[in-house]
């Protein structure tokens, strides 16, 4: 008998115990899918959105009407309201002085609501005064100064969009093209405007005083310096129009002082007289006007007086003054 024999020898159990001491290979390991978490990137949509809101709303509140007036009413525009400081607040400024008449969409009948909507105070119906020898291209029209209900004037088209009295659309072309040849390209942005428009132009600007916290009294008187009531703006005359560079809204908003200091405002003021027409609201007679300085709005008087007014750097009150 062997000595394996004689020790118990068991082959299985020896190959069982070789195969428990062999190291096994370990069990392959499986990375774990985390799971993403929408939520942080749910909750800084909602703060971004959040902080936009906020801004509009803050926006839509500064409302800081001013003290100045303007004929215009427009950026009213009509565009919408006009616009002293930057193109940024025009829209919400209650004291924004300039009118660019909107293109031709904005009807006169568009805004009928607004027309009802305010029982601000006009002025007077006091009769438009005219010179001595009642010349129509001199007609003063005013805060004060109001046109008769039955004031007519015939009107022809300028400028795409606008009409003017056919007796000066004329001399408005030619002021227009002889600016082209020279390298200024004008364009018109609100010219005759009926005395209904007016009253919605109006009745809209005594309304943005109102919800600024204005008195419906002062809310009206704001608005005039502002807004010309109907009647008392040049633009129902047919004699008078807003005009700026044909790029000035690709910059602004609305009508803003600074035209003034475009190469086509230099232009429209060193010749505008050589067509009849003067610079109606200089910035040093805004007292006497009662409108705020207005470097766009211009009107016709005719040449000889044009000439006379601009070389004397009067305005038109002050020149009929003279004139009786």
């Amino acid at each position: 008998m062997s000595n394996e024999s004689r020790r118990g020898y068991n082959p299985r159990e020896i190959n069982g115990r070789a195969r428990a001491g062999r190291p096994s290979s370990p069990p392959p390991h499986r990375r774990r899918r985390r799971r993403s978490n929408p939520w942080p990137a749910i909750l800084l949509a909602a703060l971004l959105v959040g902080a936009v809101a906020v801004g509009v709303v803050a926006c839509s509140r500064q409302a800081d009407p001013g003290s100045t007036s303007s004929e215009s009413p427009s950026s009213s525009s009509e565009l919408s309201g006009a616009a002293i400081p930057s193109s940024s607040s025009a829209a919400d400024d209650p004291s924004s002085p300039s009118e660019p008449e909107s293109t031709s969409s904005d009807s006169e009948s568009a805004s009928a609501s607004s027309e009802s909507s305010s029982s601000a105070s006009e002025p007077e119906d006091l009769p438009a005064s005219a010179t001595t020898d009642g010349d129509w291209r001199l007609v003063l029209v005013n805060p004060t100064h109001k046109l008769n209900g039955d004031y007519d004037v015939e009107l022809a088209p300028v400028n795409a969009n606008y009409q003017l009295d056919a007796r000066i659309v004329e001399d408005m072309q030619a002021m227009i093209a002889a600016a082209k040849e020279a390298g200024y390209s004008l364009q018109i942005c609100s010219a005759y405007r009926s005395t209904d428009r007016s009253r919605v132009l109006y009745n809209n600007k005594v309304n943005q005083y109102k919800a600024a916290g204005y008195s419906d009294e002062d809310a009206a008187v704001e608005a005039a310096k502002w807004v010309a009531p109907p009647g008392t703006s040049e633009h129902n005359t047919g004699l008078a129009a807003d005009i700026v560079s044909a790029d000035y809204f690709t910059k602004y908003a609305d009508l803003e002082h600074d035209f003034e200091t475009f190469d086509e405002f230099k232009w429209l003021y060193a010749n505008c007289a050589d067509y009849g027409f003067i610079l109606r609201y200089p910035k040093d007679k805004q007292e006497i006007t009662g409108i705020t300085y207005e470097p766009w709005h211009y009107r016709y008087v005719g040449r000889e007086h044009a000439k006379k007014i601009m070389e004397q750097k009067i305005c038109l009150e002050e020149y009929l003054g003279e004139l009786d």
